[in-house]
């Protein structure tokens, strides 16, 4: 069956001060044959079937795999489906599709039949260029514009609501606990906190690299059960975690293209499951890495 080669790796894990044991235990990666997954830049994982969903930017797809790597669906141009960057699903099982050059957020049946398309750019009226987007458990939409610098705010049904914040280059945003909004930028603070009405809490996350708690390119991000807040660095490599409150925590990964040694490369974006298993979507390497957290498994 067509799709990513499904790698065992087994007895390699790795801790740091204030980190859990994280444990590599799957590879999805191409092994010959066609490329499934080019230039990928956004992931999420379906709680109820275990799918991954993932943005496959160059060929202008997304991409639809079962929990062992294999290859269940493709959406691309025949549905219409133009320059994928950011992916969502809601808990009907639509697939949210942000297309960033036509400033459209499309709307997928699980099947992958077009049902909706939202036009992002008439609703502001003015240019909209959607990254990265996240559903909340508020069933609303978190979109990253990335021409605008801020947070879109809509609802499932695509009612535009309000938008948050103004970045140096937003990344992505999304719903932590506590109706907190978080938004992430590649420049200025790495991570903005705002409360449910807009207002900003706090930012932290200086760039550089003189210390291990500065970032680089941060790109995507995702909050695990514990509130822990991971953060994909693509220019370090690596993933960095802090809690919501600004405190640094730990660094996990180095640079690696190969799988041997458990590294990254260009590491863009991840996502948790329900058991504390963490997918990490590398660019790079066009590959996604498969960890459990030790701490998160029960």
């Amino acid at each position: 069956m067509a799709g990513l080669a499904f790698l065992v790796v087994a007895g390699q894990g790795f801790a740091q001060a204030q980190a859990p044991e994280i444990r590599r235990t799957a590879v999805f990666k191409d092994e010959g044959g066609e490329k499934v997954l080019r230039s990928p830049l956004s992931i999420v994982r379906d709680g109820k079937t275990g799918d991954l969903i993932v943005s496959s930017f160059e060929s202008g797809e997304v991409v639809i795999l079962d929990k062992g790597g294999a290859l269940v669906n493709r959406i691309g141009a025949e549905t219409g489906l133009v320059t994928p960057y950011g992916v969502a699903l809601d808990n009907a099982g639509r697939i949210y599709v942000g297309e960033v050059r036509t400033g459209f957020l499309k709307v997928f049946s699980p099947g992958g039949i077009l049902a909706d398309e939202i036009d992002l750019s008439k609703m502001m009226d003015r240019t909209v260029s959607p990254g990265r987007i996240t559903l909340g458990g508020d069933d609303r939409v978190y979109v990253a514009d990335l021409n605008g610098n801020e947070i879109l705010i809509l609802t499932s049904r695509g009612d535009f609501l309000r938008s948050v914040g103004r970045f140096d280059y937003l990344q992505k945003a999304g719903k932590a606990d506590g109706g907190r909004i978080v938004g992430i930028s590649a420049q200025g603070k790495a991570v903005r906190i705002f409360d449910e009405n807009g207002t900003l809490v706090r930012s932290f996350g200086d760039h550089g690299d003189s210390s291990d708690r500065n970032m680089s390119f941060p790109t995507g991000f995702a909050v695990d059960a514990k509130g822990r807040l991971w953060i994909a660095d693509p220019f370090q490599h690596r993933l960095k975690v802090f809690s919501l409150a600004g405190e640094f925590l730990f660094n996990f990964g180095r640079v690696e293209e190969t799988t041997e040694s458990g590294g990254f490369f260009f590491p863009v974006d991840l996502c948790f499951g329900e058991k504390g298993e963490l997918f990490v979507l590398e660019k790079g390497a066009e590959r996604i890495q498969v960890f459990q957290v030790g701490d998160l498994r029960d």
